[in-house]
Parts: structure tokens; sequence; C-alpha cells
């Protein structure tokens, strides 16, 4: 079995397998550190409705990349491509004795990838919970007082803080504070101030 998998026929299949598994390690090693692995990818593929062509919006909408963390959209992609490879093969060997070209299956299982990923990511986007848009709701979301809720947020160094926008819709976003030397530690209050690509600049919270 571990031939099959390791076989030219499968080999662009099992390193996208490989990758996920890779991911979810990465992703478990840094819970365990209190680093949110998921958010050092932007919340969300940036798509701006005013710098895109409509045909690339529409094509992202329909890929479920407008509403999916990148990284879980690039999970149930990889996922995808990955078992349909190896099931093109496995059945086909088993049906005619052998491989149709690799090229054919690596095509074919990417097209079916991407249909598969555009519908069952809707599915996942509409159980997770509603993530920051920076292309339309950064503005909003300035002076919008959260707290940490994984990590400790040093500059250059995000940790993960929720967010209640003005419809009480929650969103968990990287940040850091502005102040150099100030640290933020879980459950501490903060301020967004500005957008930076992959995360937050914020100020601490005083109460008065």
């Amino acid at each position: 079995m571990l031939s099959f998998f390791l076989s030219d026929a499968n080999f662009w299949f099992s390193c996208a397998l490989g990758i996920v598994v890779a991911l979810f390690v990465m992703v478990v090693v840094g819970t365990l550190m209190g680093v949110s692995l998921l958010g050092l990818a932007d919340d969300q593929a940036d798509f701006d409705a005013d710098a895109a062509t409509g045909s690339l919006t529409a094509l992202a909408s329909w890929l479920s990349l407008d509403r999916l963390p990148l990284m879980v959209w690039l999970v149930i992609l990889l996922t995808s491509f990955g078992i349909i490879g190896i099931l093109t093969n496995l059945v086909s060997q088993s049906a005619i004795g052998g491989h149709f070209p690799v090229f054919v299956v690596v095509i074919v299982a990417l097209i079916a990838a991407l249909i598969i990923t555009g519908r069952f990511g809707g599915m996942i986007a509409r159980m997770l919970p509603k993530q920051e848009s920076s292309a339309t709701h950064s503005e909003q979301l300035v002076g919008t007082v959260g707290h940490i809720t994984l990590g400790t947020a040093r500059t250059n160094n995000p940790a993960e803080a929720k967010f209640l926008d003005a419809f009480d819709q929650p969103h968990y976003l990287l940040v850091e504070p502005i102040e150099p030397e100030d640290i933020f530690q879980q459950g501490d209050k903060v301020v967004l101030i500005k957008k930076q690509h992959h995360s937050w600049l914020a100020t601490r919270y005083l109460e008065l």
C-alpha cells in the first residue's frame, strides 16, 4: 500500500495530502505554544471590488475564496485534490490494471477539487464565525474594543483577539501593540487603531 501512495502516478496527490498533515501538525503545535497559526495567513483572500474586475470577483465568490480563511480554503482544496487523484488511480488500477496518464488525472482531480472546494467551502463558511473582510470593513472596525483570546502580543508578534462589530458579529483578528514597549496578554482589552497587511495595530483599552 505504501508503494502505491509513493508511486509516480500518485506523487502529486500524496504531496498534497502530506502538506495537509504538515499544516495540521503546525496548527496543533502552534496552539500548544499559544500562537494562532491559522491567522498568520490573511483572514480571507483579499478581493477589493474596486480593484478587481467583475469576472475575477465572481470567480473568487464561486470558489468561496471571499468567505473562508485562506488556510482553511487551502486545506479543503489540497485534501479534495489528493483524495480524488488517489481514488481515480485506485479505481483505474483495479479496472484496467494500470493508470491513466499523470497529467490527465492531475487536471481532472484539480477541476473536481475546485468544484468541491467552492461548494463545500460555502457550507463551511456559513458555520464559521463571520470573518473580517479587509477590503470592505477595515475602516468600520477602527476604534472597536475587544480582548486578546489566544497568545501574547508584542511588536511584530501578533496574537489573536476577538471583536464585535456594530451588528454584534464576531471578528477574530491578529493584533499587535502600536506602542513598541507594550505587551498584550490573554484577556487584555485593546482598541483597534490601524489595519496592516497581516495584522492590526492596537492600543490598550483604559477603562475610566
